[in-house]
């Protein structure tokens, strides 16, 4: 009945025209309704095809200190110079997220991050790797989020890394709010999405 009543309101409108020969009913799309159907491809390719900005909002925060000596290994500096197109100052700037809205941008910025840093033995110990992802963190381009394997920190900490000393560059301090901007791929973005989605519903279930 629903559809039958949806057939009636389309024909009404000139979106289609139906023809009812026993109890066969055969539509047919007018031009006016070829034109509407294509309207909407354009706007949902133009929405589709669009770049997507994922922001995280938190504080800064003084970290365990481990980041200066991982990331003054040879080991992770070469990789990430060499994937990221910057020597990293020795150490990560700490982030603590703001909100659930954050913390499941995290999430989804974890599954798309495209760039692989490989763990790695030396004489001493076996390190972890990590994933990256490049971002725009207030006014500075170049720096990027690392998610580590092996880490201390729960999912409401984010670790930046850049060329520049950035909280003195920015003159940040404990405490002071900063926002990460990250621009995707859609095609990344809402492959994640669903992902994340359907990890959710599991949970849930």
């Amino acid at each position: 009945q629903s559809a039958s009543r949806l057939l009636i309101q389309l024909e009404k409108e000139g979106f289609i025209e139906r023809r009812i020969i026993g109890r066969t009913s055969y539509v047919k799309i007018t031009e006016k309704g070829v034109a509407q159907l294509r309207d909407l491809y354009l706007n949902l390719k133009a929405i589709f095809d669009r770049p997507v900005s994922i922001t995280l909002e938190g504080r800064v925060f003084t970290g365990l200190g481990e980041g200066r000596y991982y990331i003054s290994l040879e080991g992770y500096a070469r990789q990430i110079e060499e994937k990221l197109g910057f020597r990293a100052y020795p150490g990560t700037l700490n982030i603590s997220l703001l909100s659930r809205d954050s913390i499941e941008n995290r999430q989804l910025l974890k599954k798309i991050a495209p760039i692989e840093i490989h763990g790695f033995r030396n004489e001493k110990r076996t390190y972890g790797g990590a994933k990256a992802i490049k971002a725009v963190l207030n006014d500075v381009k170049e720096v990027a989020i690392l998610f580590v394997e092996r880490t201390q920190y729960d999912n409401s900490v984010v670790e930046v890394i850049a060329e520049p000393y950035l909280r003195g560059k920015l003159g940040l301090k404990d405490g002071d709010k900063i926002k990460l901007t990250v621009t995707v791929p859609p095609a990344d973005f809402f492959e994640a999405l669903t992902d994340h989605k359907l990890h959710l519903s599991t949970e849930l279930t």
